[in-house]
Order: structure tokens, then sequence, then C-alpha cells
């Protein structure tokens, strides 16, 4: 076993400490959004088991590691999701977060809770069934069961619930205040995220069809705003809103060219598979644990070498 007596909080070479680790759990999913970034992965049936993500979150709790955020793919695909959730609960005391498309939610909102999970990130990019169908390209349109889902996570006390809307240029960015109102309505965050792209997709046709800069919408909030605070990781702007449907909190997540949101990133990536990740937009970052994840000391030294090698992307 890992001897933890002496361990401390392992900082990156930029003075960055790692405090969070983003657990991808499968790279599978029951949608096929068209700007996923599947975690900086393929799509594949690979995936750690229980035991094996319990030993890499004990290595990483016993570095200062105290936040945890599970994601996919689609994680509630998983069938031990409630396994993995009490484990991961043994050695972290923090907050223990997963992003979901929220269609398993109304099932597993309740065991999920009583497992140890604090709350959920629910992926909703369209409030009509149109966009929301177009984005998602799935056969069935599951808009009315991620509504069920949202549903059932505020029952089971998931919360707060960040509701995560990619902004798309000429698909949703007509529908922000629609979205703000639906979550003044259910009592949840509106995170707005930017759609991102590293250095060498900047120039693609992808990007430059769907990229919306996020600096017109968050000036109109921040007018609007009767408070302001700060997520520590990336330092994202949250604003508190005044509606005529309640008070809404609105944050921004702003990767694109931001150093301050590199700057203030404290989060190590694992893949699916069993690889650390310093980032994700880096595309040859990967520590392999796939062969140690039985020797804790193996996977030590392993997450040692890859916090080290952490840098901003942008700088």
């Amino acid at each position: 076993m890992l001897n933890t007596v002496d361990s401390e909080m392992l900082y990156d070479k930029f003075g960055r400490p790692v405090n969070s680790l983003r657990i991808q759990l499968n790279a599978i999913c029951n949608f096929n959004c068209i700007f996923c970034h599947m975690e900086g992965t393929e799509r594949s049936m690979q995936y750690m088991t229980p035991e094996q993500i319990e030993k890499v979150v004990a290595v990483a709790a016993s570095h200062g590691v105290n936040k945890i955020k599970f994601t996919g793919g689609e994680p509630l695909l998983r069938e031990d999701i409630l396994d993995i959730v009490r484990r991961t609960r043994k050695h972290i005391t923090g907050n223990i977060s997963l992003t979901t498309n929220g269609v398993e939610l109304p099932k597993l909102a309740s065991g999920l809770k009583k497992a140890g999970l604090d709350r959920v990130n629910i992926s909703m990019h369209a409030i009509d069934e149109y966009n929301f169908h177009f984005i998602t390209d799935t056969k069935k349109n599951f808009l009315p069961m991620v509504k069920q889902g949202i549903e059932a996570a505020k029952n089971a006390g998931l919360g707060p619930i960040k509701i995560n809307f990619v902004l798309m240029k000429n698909i949703n960015e007509n529908q922000v205040d629609g979205m703000i109102k639906f979550c003044a309505e259910n009592d949840c965050t509106l995170q707005l995220i930017e759609f991102e792209a590293n250095r060498e997709k900047e120039h693609s046709e992808e990007y430059i069809k769907y990229h919306v800069p996020l600096d017109a919408i968050e000036n109109k909030i921040r007018k609007q705003a009767e408070g302001i605070e700060y997520n520590p990781l990336h330092n994202r702007e949250r604003y508190t809103v005044n509606t005529d449907s309640g008070v809404v909190k609105i944050e921004f997540v702003k990767p694109m060219r931001n150093t301050d949101f590199c700057k203030h990133c404290t989060r190590l990536r694992i893949t699916a598979d069993g690889q650390f990740k310093t980032c994700l937009l880096r595309e040859n970052d990967y520590f392999n644990i796939k062969d140690v994840l039985e020797n804790s000391e193996e996977i030590d030294k392993v997450y040692r070498k890859a916090v080290a090698a952490r840098v901003p992307y942008w700088r």
C-alpha cells in the first residue's frame, strides 16, 4: 500500500496546485452532440474497473485532491456507477459531482445521492425540441427525458444543479434569455460555455461555423447582476441576476485564448482507459497507468510525473 503519512499537495512548475480530478468513466454516449470532444479521447469500450478507479483516487487524495468530477461519454451508462461513487466517497470528503445528459437520472438520482454524490451538471443545449434534436443527433428526441432528469436531481438533493449550455452560432445563440428563464424557474445555475478548439483547429470550418464569443453576453449580464462571485477553478465569473422568473446564477466558461482561465486551472484529467491527461486541448500529453493500476506506488510515480508536466495552454 502507498504510504501517505508524509504526502502533501503537489504543484506544477507554474505554481498551480492540483486539488481536483476529472475522471472520464467511459467513452461512449447515447447522444452524438455535434460539438462533443469526448474529453479529448476517441470513442472506446475500454474503461477502468471500480477497484482501479478507487486506487487512483486514493493516490490523488493522498496528495491533497479533494474534489472529483465524473464525466464520459455518458457516465450513467455504467451499470456500476453507484459502486464507483461509493468507493470514491471513502477517500474524498470534498465535493463529488458528475456531468450527464440527464436521461438516466430519473432512475438513478436517489441512489447516486445515497452513494455519496453531491451534485450534477446536466447538458441541455437548447430549449426547443428541434434544435435539441439537431444538436444531440439522436433518433429519438430526448429533451422531455432530460427535463425529467433535472426534476429527479432536484428531488434527490443533487444540487446546486448546473445546466451546461454550449453557445453555438445560428443554432442556440438566441436562446440565452429562454435558458435564463428556465434555470430561474427550476432553481438551476446556468453555465454558459464557449465553443472551444485548440490552436490547430481555430481556423477549421467547424470552429468558424459554430464559435460565438461570450463577451457580449457577459457584458449584458454584468450590468443586470446584483452580485458576482468566482469559481476557484479557472477563476470563472458567476453572476447573480434577479429576473421576472426568480433569482438565477449564471456562470461563464470562457477558455479560448484566456490566460487567466489556464492560470487558475487546478485539475488533472484521467481518461476512461487509464491515462493521466494534463489538458483537454493538448494531444500528446498522456501518462499511461493502464499497466500499473494494481500497484499504488507505481500509480503515485506516474501521478507525480503528470502533475510536473502540466503547462498552461494559453499563456
